[in-house]
C-alpha cells in the first residue's frame, strides 16, 4: 500500500518509514502539511499518518482538508503524542480513523495499520490465485480474465493493470501510481504504454465509454477511473 506520512523530525519520519517499508508499503514523507496538500491533488495515497504538530498546516487541518474539501473516504491515522482526551476526541470527530502514541511501538502501530487497509480495501486481502470482482474473475496462474461469455488472456502487465484497476474500482487512480504500481517508474515512454495498455483493456475487458456495465474512463491531467455505469453514468 502507498501510505503518505506528515512528520517534521528527520529521524522520527526516517524510524517510521523503516517500520512501514519492511512491512511491504510504500512510504512517502512531508514535513509540512502544506506540501502534503498539494500532493493529494496529484497522488492517490491508500492511508494517511499524521503527526498534528507540523509547520505551515497542521495535521487537523490536513484532516480537514482530506476529509471537507476533498471528499476523500481513505484511512486516517495521527501519530502524536498528544494525549488529551479531548483532542483526540475532536480528531476522531473530524474524520480520523485511529490514532497512535509516540513513542512509536511498532508491532501496534502495524497493526492499527493493518485493521485499517483491512477494513477499507477488502478486496486486496484475497490472496487466492482466483479474485472475483465486479463479475470478473481473474486467474493469476495464466493471466486469464473471464466474465459474461467471454475469456481473454492478458499479458503480464495488463493483467496487473487490470488486476489493480479492479481492485480499486470507483476511485480516481493517477498515472504516477499506475506506472509505479506496472512498471515500477515513471517517465515519457512508461506514459505512453500506459495509455496503450488502457486503450487495450477497454477492448478486450469491454470497459470502452459506450460499455453497459463498467466503464475505465480517463481523468483530464490526473490519470483514470473504473467506474460502474449505473452508479456514476457519465459523470
Amino acid at each position: 500500500m502507498y501510505i503518505g506520512l506528515l512528520e517534521d523530525e528527520p529521524q522520527l519520519a526516517q524510524y517510521v518509514c523503516e517500520i512501514l517499508e519492511k512491512a511491504g508499503h510504500t512510504t512517502s514523507v512531508f514535513n509540512n502539511g502544506a506540501d502534503m496538500v498539494k500532493a493529494i491533488g496529484r497522488d492517490t495515497i491508500d492511508l494517511f499518518v499524521l503527526d498534528w504538530r507540523v509547520p505551515r498546516l497542521s495535521g487537523f487541518e490536513v484532516l480537514k482538508h482530506i476529509r471537507q474539501v476533498r471528499g476523500l473516504k481513505e484511512p486516517v491515522l495521527f501519530l502524536t503524542s498528544k494525549t488529551d482526551e479531548q483532542d483526540i476526541t475532536e480528531a476522531l470527530n473530524a474524520g480520523a480513523d485511529d490514532y497512535c502514541t509516540k513513542p512509536v511501538r511498532p508491532q501496534e502501530f502495524l497493526a492499527r495499520i493493518a485493521a485499517l487497509l483491512r477494513r477499507t480495501y477488502p478486496d486486496r486481502n484475497d490472496q487466492d490465485t482466483t479474485r472475483n470482482l465486479l463479475g470478473y474473475t481473474f486467474n493469476k496462474l495464466d493471466n486469464s480474465v473471464k466474465f459474461a461469455t467471454t475469456e481473454v488472456n492478458l499479458s503480464e502487465k495488463e493483467f496487473k493493470l487490470a488486476l489493480f484497476l479492479f481492485e480499486n474500482h470507483e476511485r480516481a487512480v493517477s498515472r504516477d501510481r499506475l506506472m509505479q504500481e506496472v512498471w515500477g517508474g515513471e517517465g515519457d515512454a512508461l506514459s505512453r504504454s500506459l495509455d496503450v495498455h488502457v486503450s487495450w483493456l477497454r477492448k478486450k475487458l469491454d470497459l470502452a465509454a459506450t460499455s453497459k456495465n463498467l466503464r475505465l474512463k480517463p481523468i483530464y491531467g490526473f490519470g483514470y477511473r473504473l467506474m460502474a455505469v449505473g452508479e456514476h453514468n457519465d459523470a
